[in-house]
Order: C-alpha cells, then structure tokens, then sequence
C-alpha cells in the first residue's frame, strides 16, 4: 500500500452558449469586499442573500428576490461588535430565514451568539447567546497535562436534507470528563429538541478528540469522536459514537469496532440517507510520533452503533498521471480535505496537495497543490477517479487538514487575496464539476509537466472541469467564457458560491478585470 493511510439597472440578463456554465443574470456592481468573512445563501423562495461580515463596521446583508433583483440592503448592529477576536462559525437558511453563528473569543469566556435575519426583508428577528466556553489558557492546559490537546471550541452542523440542526460545545480542558462535550439539538422552529453531556464508559477514557457529527432529520444527532487516555500509551484508545435522540436528556455512547492499531486524527462524517449509514473519512496513523497518515474510509450504522465495513483509500490512478506527468519522485500526497453524498447515495472524495512553506521573515504560509478526485458507489466501490493539477500560494497562514469540509456551511475568510485561490466543488443536478482560478497557460504546460504557481490573481480566470468519463487528466473550460482581451479578465470567489440543485442555479461572485479597472457582482449561472 503506497499510503498509509449583472447593468447600472440593476439587473443585466444574458443567456451565452461557450460554457458548461449558461449566465442567466448578473447584479450590478457594488464594492469589492476584502476583508472580513462573506457567505452566499440561495433561499428556498427564490430569494438570494449575500451576507458580508466586515471585523470593524458590522454586518451587511444584500437581498435579491425570485428575480434577481437587489430587493433589500440592511446593515445589521449586533452586541458582540467591540469584539475583535470573532469568527463566523455557520450560515445557512431555517425556516425561510438566515440563521448565523458568531463566536466571540476574547479576555472573557468564548460565547456562541445565533442571530436569526428575516429571510424576505433582511431585517434581524433575534439575537441571543446560545452557548459559552471556560476560557482555558496555557496555564491551566499544562496543570492539566493537556498541552498539545485539542483546544475547547463549538461545533455546528445541519441536516443537509432539512432544517434540524445541532451545536457541539467541546472543552477538553475541563477538569471533569463527563462535562466535556455538551451536544444541543434544535428543530426548524429554532427552539431546542434535545441536550446532554457525553459521559466516558465507566470512565476508562480520560480525553476525546472530536472528529465530526451528523444531525439525522429530527431523530438524533451522532458526534463520531477518539476516545484516549493521555497517561497510557497512545494506542490506548477507541473510536466511538455518541448519539442524542430526539428529547433525550442523555448521550448514548457506544465503542466502535474499529482496528485498536491506528489512531484516528481528524476526518469527515457524511450521513448517506439512501444506505441509512453514516460514512466517516478518517486520516490514520499507526504510531504516536508517526508522520506518515493514510485515509480510511469507515462506514458506520448509527442506529445499531457498529462499524459495517472499512477499508483505506488512495487515488492509485491519480498517482500513476502526476509520476507520468512530472516524475517518477512526484507522487501522489494528497490529503482528502472533503466529502460530497449524491441523492442517489453515491459519494465523492476530494483530495487536494497541502504542504507548509516558511519565510525567511518569519511568516507562514501554504501550497495547495493538486488535486485528486475519487468517485465511489453507494456501497464503497470506486467508479472513477481524476487528477487537476494546480499549484496556489496562501498566503499568512497555515491551511489545517480536512479545511475544505470545515469551512462547508460557514463563511469564506476575506484575507491577502486568498479568497481567490483553493477550489470549489459542485454536485450539479446533471454534472459535477470542480472549479477554481488559475492562469490560461498552466492548462497547456501540465501536459509537458510544468506547472506555475498562483501567487497573485491578477492574470487568472475562473475555469472548471467536468468529472466526467475515463480520462483521469481532465480538460479545462472558462467558467465565464474567453475575455476578449488578454489584459481582460474574470475570476470568482468559488469558495463562497451557494447552488440551488432543485432549481439548478448556481450562483458566485465574480471579479471582472478591465486592463487596471475592475469590479464586483453577483452571477446567477444554470450549469447544463
């Protein structure tokens, strides 16, 4: 095994034929928005919001309506605005309305706020907090004998197919293991359904690491988490499964048959309605000081809590074009950064190359390097994999494995440019597709084994490629069409785009590019 695991009108309507991608309207143009958090939303009213969090001046929400039409435009004061250590942990639509979540963190406890904004005027309905931390500093971290452990932190997620949702509140720091992980569910009325503290089986385990969780409609929500004992040895651990039942004052956990050899250090966790399964990506390692981590793919029966079938995954034949490409040393070392279930229980792994650069200055920063793309059956077995190479710099900062899924239900971080960069995936109605911004000549040197690296946006547009058929090296397609000019170009923040599948819309926001002038709007696009 090779791994061990758009007018000044207000609306321009356009209907073009060069792309996989038909424009159906535009927005006109307002401010590019450059630092702070931003969130498309596509409402099932046909409205569409686009939520921008500026870090000094508050929020702003713009309205389109069934038409795409800008329909309102609120600027939204909230309480924990003197904050200045606040990041957007989930946007998404309940009920007809926006439904956010805005952790404070700052010299007092870390506070979860949910702020609820009418869906048809944009105006704010509630704001309350809903969840807080004890703060737990370094101090106390090394009294514990927890340095090094995860730090305490919330957790949100939705049920992809309703509106039921759930917050975790994880503190491994406090100094009782029975109060560390708090699950709290809530229906589409946003009123609770459910909450309880996980409890340690006859206290054998000491720490949880958490991992994921999935909120199953309105019946239970299931925290896959590694169970561990800091005082033993590594291997001392367990995966487990804890579920909270729809009014439930208790967490049910159960240990999952899972091999006791490899620790499990992160992952995703998908629910796939159509297997009734819950399907947990895993990155493993065999031994504590290992660097070498492979990917496991765990199909888990939440409702019988056991473990029915696992096995590792690799791209083998993503590996085999990046060695034929560039070498025989260019292997493939991708890490799966995210997880997409089709209606049809059908699933897709996408892997994408992460490594982290040092300057000489003393800043951080990272290269997103190509990606992988694996294609599975409902139960497992692969039905196509692909390989895109690209080659992207991020800059000021460290990207964290599995940051892909992390970010999935929030909002994009506005920062250096590095909006523009990493990929977005779409599982259209009929095609799915990956997309991204890179320049025009990096689609013709791959196949001599060249490739440049993104460092500025400034000469990119936006291309995609269609996961489609047996060829594992993809042709590209601009998503917008060839400019005109060469000094001309436009490019898109993929990364915070929102897509209708019910009414196949697909909607962005896109950079046009004239020689030194440019500009920002909104694009409502209907993937073919």
């Amino acid at each position: 095994m090779k791994y061990l695991f758009l007018a000044l009108a207000g609306i321009l309507s356009i209907h073009s034929s060069f792309s996989q991608f038909k424009t159906i309207a535009e927005s006109a143009p307002f401010d590019e928005p450059e630092e702070g958090h931003a969130k498309l939303v596509l409402l099932r009213s046909g409205y569409s919001a686009f939520v921008f969090f500026n870090i000094k001046e508050g929020i702003s929400v713009k309205l389109y309506d069934d038409h795409h039409r800008l329909h309102a435009e609120k600027e939204i004061n909230s309480k924990f605005t003197d904050s200045k250590y606040k990041s957007v942990e989930a946007v998404f639509e309940i009920n007809g309305d926006l439904v956010l979540f805005i952790a404070q963190r700052d010299e007092k406890k870390p506070m979860l706020y949910r702020m609820i904004i009418d869906g048809k005027s944009g105006n704010l309905k509630s704001e309350e907090k809903i969840a807080e931390l004890d703060k737990t500093g370094r101090y106390k971290a090394t009294r514990l004998g927890l340095r090094g452990q995860q730090f305490p932190d919330f957790y949100v997620r939705k049920d992809p197919a309703g509106d039921y949702y759930a917050v975790a509140r994880f503190n491994n720091f406090d100094e009782d293991p029975n109060q560390r992980l708090e699950i709290i569910s809530y229906g589409p009325d946003n009123k609770e359904t459910a909450r309880a503290f996980y409890h340690s089986p006859e206290n054998r385990y000491e720490n949880l690491r958490y991992i994921d969780m999935a909120v199953i409609g309105g019946q239970k929500v299931s925290v896959v988490a590694y169970a561990y004992n800091r005082v033993r040895r590594d291997h001392d651990g367990e995966l487990v499964i804890a579920n909270l039942d729809e009014g439930s004052h208790d967490v049910s956990l159960h240990e999952l048959d899972f091999s006791r050899d490899l620790i499990v250090d992160g992952g995703i966790t998908r629910y796939n309605p159509v297997s009734q399964s819950i399907i947990l990506l895993a990155a493993c390692r065999s031994e504590k000081n290992s660097n070498e981590y492979g990917t496991v793919l765990i199909f888990v029966n939440p409702f019988e809590q056991r473990v029915t079938n696992a096995f590792p995954v690799y791209p083998q034949r993503a590996d085999a074009k990046s060695t034929e490409l560039f070498g025989k040393k260019n292997h493939y070392t991708g890490m799966p950064q995210n997880m997409f279930v089709d209606h049809d229980g059908s699933f897709s792994i996408v892997f994408e190359e992460i490594t982290g650069i040092s300057s000489s200055s003393g800043g951080s920063y990272s290269e997103l390097g190509h990606l992988a793309v694996m294609q599975f059956s409902p139960t497992g077995k692969e039905t196509g994999t692909y390989f895109i190479p690209k080659n992207q710099l991020y800059y000021n900062g460290e990207v964290q494995s599995f940051y892909h899924s992390n970010r999935e239900g929030s909002a994009v971080f506005l920062s250096a440019g590095n909006q523009y960069k990493s990929f977005a995936y779409l599982h259209g109605k009929y095609k799915s597709y990956i997309l991204f911004n890179d320049i025009e000549k990096n689609g013709e040197t791959v196949q001599k084994g060249k490739i440049t690296r993104i460092m500025g946006v400034g000469e990119c547009d936006g291309f995609y490629f269609l996961l489609n058929g047996d060829e594992v090296l993809l042709p590209r397609q601009y998503v917008f069409g060839k400019p005109d000019r060469g000094r001309d170009h436009n490019l898109a923040i993929f990364a915070l785009s929102d897509y209708d599948r019910d009414r196949n819309i697909y909607c962005t926001l896109k950079l046009e590019k004239s020689g030194r002038s440019k500009q920002v709007k909104l694009v409502w696009m209907e993937p073919q």
